[in-house]
């Protein structure tokens, strides 16, 4: 395996979706549909890079970025957000890769490549 990606969606054909995509390059997926079970798939094991939706229930994928960043334990691991949210841009740091809904494969597996080297 690459390398391990945790792909957090509240939309499960999304997260499906992206979970086969990832699992047929060679990357070892895990998924959420919440910020309450990406937090407890963080807990157990972390992974090398995070794909996230920005707009979920409950808890938005801004406020999930914003404690990624305040853990020291998580602060590093990669983020690229997967959103069609508009204004997603200013939800996170100028560094992270955006990628907008519907997914463009290419492109999303050149980004993943990117983090994993």
């Amino acid at each position: 395996m690459q390398g391990s990606i945790l792909v957090v969606d509240d939309e499960q054909d999304v997260a499906s979706f992206l979970a086969r995509l990832l699992d047929d390059n060679g990357y070892s997926v895990r998924t959420a549909t919440d910020a309450v079970q990406a937090m407890a798939a963080l807990e157990a094991e972390r992974p090398g890079l995070i794909l996230l939706d920005l707009q979920m229930p409950h808890e938005t994928g801004t406020d999930l970025y914003r404690k990624l960043r305040q853990r020291h334990d998580w602060k590093g691991i990669p983020v690229i957000v997967v959103s069609g949210l508009a204004g997603r841009r200013v939800a996170v740091s100028p560094s992270v890769p955006v990628l907008d809904k519907p997914i463009d494969e290419q492109r999303l597996l050149e980004e993943v490549r990117r983090v994993f080297g």
